[in-house]
């Protein structure tokens, strides 16, 4: 009997060690711990975001309604969002039009906000945007946007360059819930300048380089445009000297660029007046540039490739050519091409849509 009763005590003594163990394994149940309230949802975390202004910015969700009036900016949200993912109202619809009307769906249904600092903001309103992509030289309409509901968000500095490109990128890839995309975009864009630099210091000879604006063969690229950085990545210089202007070409005399007495001479796709008009005035007949016909239209009419874009790349590609064709050839050109348009948009365009042939 006495060993029975030992038994029942050890039994009771192990049973009783276990329901202490258990319970002492358990989580104390909190009233506010979200674990024990299988309904209630985690808020996603907040975008958080700092401006080429300085201004931080707070978003609750990804943006998904876009619109701008300043091509280079925007151009970076139709690039993140392979066409026309995130747009919703647009300004100068000239531009780039030959690009937009193949990546955009019924480009010429989206509404025209306005051109330049001038905005229609009834339009902006009707759009139902939820974020404005502004350049720093019009930093002044973030309060009309905020006006009307609409968050603005400065991503182009005025003093341009590689870096405020990709910086551009990686801002909006953040805004807009495309950190991978962007970051993928910054790796072509880097890896491509990088085989331009490498290209071009093969070259025996820096020739003197002088980009002209659009509206006018009298305005030039000063150094703090991104011109300047893309001529001197394709093995070029500068030939503007002494001009400080930011954001904008700068508008200068024939006295001027007599002076500089460039050796090649680019104008862009967009601009007002022909290489054969510079040709033919007499006025430029002494330039170095004028006497040899070493005056180019810029690519390409598909969309330009001399603003502070990512398709910038593909400026420097050409502006390589251009210099060196010796050591980049036409076909090079066609391939960085189809790389960059293959990754942003999925298709590829010919040498005749793009204005090089």
């Amino acid at each position: 009997m006495m060993k029975n009763w030992k038994r029942i005590f050890l039994l009771v003594l192990v049973l009783s060690l276990v329901i202490m163990m258990s319970i002492g394994c358990q989580k104390p149940v909190v009233e506010d711990d979200p674990e024990n309230d299988p309904g209630k949802v985690e808020e996603p975390e907040k975008i958080v975001v700092t401006d080429v202004t300085g201004r931080e910015l707070t978003f609750d969700q990804p943006a998904t309604k876009v619109v701008g009036t300043h091509n280079p900016s925007l151009n970076a949200v139709v690039v993140l969002g392979g066409g026309d993912k995130y747009i919703v109202g647009f300004g100068n619809k000239e531009m780039s039009r030959h690009l937009y009307e193949s990546v955009i769906n019924d480009f010429d249904g989206l509404p025209q906000i306005g051109k330049g600092k001038n905005i229609n903001l009834e339009t902006v309103a009707s759009t139902g945007a939820n974020l404005a992509v502004i350049p720093e030289r019009f930093k002044d309409q973030v309060e009309e946007y905020e006006g009307v509901g609409v968050t603005g968000i400065v991503a182009l500095p005025n003093v341009e360059s590689f870096d405020t490109v990709k910086n551009t990128m990686k801002i909006l890839g953040k805004v807009l819930g495309e950190d991978a995309r962007a970051a993928n975009i910054v790796e072509f864009f880097d890896q491509k300048i990088a085989d331009a630099k490498e290209i071009s210091s093969k070259a025996t000879e820096k020739q003197k380089v002088l980009f002209l604006g659009g509206s006018s063969p009298l305005s030039v690229a000063p150094s703090a445009m991104i011109q300047t950085e893309l001529i001197e990545a394709a093995g070029g210089i500068n030939a503007v000297e002494g001009i400080d202007a930011k954001g904008d070409f700068a508008d200068v005399n024939i006295e001027e660029i007599i002076g500089w007495n460039p050796d090649v001479i680019w104008l862009p796709a967009y601009a007002d007046y022909t290489v054969d008009e510079l040709i033919n005035d007499p006025a430029w007949a002494s330039i170095n540039a004028i006497k040899n016909k070493a005056v180019y239209n810029f690519p390409s009419i598909l969309e330009p490739w001399d603003q502070p874009t990512a398709a910038v790349a593909l400026g420097v590609s050409w502006a390589t050519h251009s210099l060196h064709p010796e050591l980049h050839s036409l076909d090079d050109l066609k391939k960085d091409a189809d790389d960059f348009y293959n990754l942003v948009y999925g298709k590829t365009f010919t040498l005749e849509e793009m204005g090089l042939k």
